[in-house]
């Protein structure tokens, strides 16, 4: 299948070149090559440091096609995020949803009977946009005056009810505090 490369590149071929071959990132082409997965002649040079025989990047695209890829998830993305994803369904049993609008009816007693995008990510430490989306697609019943949405408290709950916000997950640390001080206030 992939034997008209052969035919198309040199007998060896550069990293960038195996990177355009196999459509893959730079990252992972020099992983590819510094772990010996597709073996490779160091030249130590600081230009086309590596030469990699056509054949060898034959053999890969075949054993790719067959097995999928051998380098393991999260080994060459440049965003590692190590923090756990949680949401408020580990914390609830089903059928217990209205203890999180009690909750957050208790701890934003203070804030105004009509809220905004942004009232909302801060009582949540979810992101305004996710709210703008959310409202967008109406999962939330809102107002709208101009091009501002308006939240009222009511609605909100409503929401906080729903299987959408339980199964929510995030893992920024605005809500994971959140979820800390739910945690916190159901143990009361």
């Amino acid at each position: 299948m992939y034997e008209y490369l052969k035919t198309e590149y040199p007998t060896y071929v550069s990293l960038d070149q195996l990177r355009v071959i196999c459509r893959i990132a730079k990252r992972t082409a020099s992983y590819l090559v510094t772990n010996g997965i597709i073996p490779a002649i160091d030249t130590k040079r600081k230009t086309w440091r590596y030469k990699i025989h056509i054949d060898d990047v034959v053999a890969y695209l075949q054993q790719r096609e067959q097995r999928g890829s051998v380098i393991p998830r999260g080994v060459v993305t440049s965003h590692k995020n190590t923090r756990r994803k949680v949401s408020f369904s580990q914390e609830i049993a089903p059928g217990d949803e209205q203890s999180v609008a009690e909750y957050f009816a208790y701890a934003y007693a203070d804030y105004p009977d009509v809220l905004t995008a942004s009232d909302l990510a801060a009582m949540t430490g979810l992101h305004k946009k996710s709210f703008q989306r959310i409202i967008e697609a109406g999962h939330i019943r809102y107002l709208v005056n101009g091009r501002k949405y308006f939240i009222p408290k009511v609605y909100f709950w409503e929401y906080l009810e729903s299987r959408r916000f339980i199964d929510a997950w995030s893992n920024s640390e605005e809500f994971i505090k959140v979820l800390t001080a739910f945690k916190e206030w159901r143990t009361r």
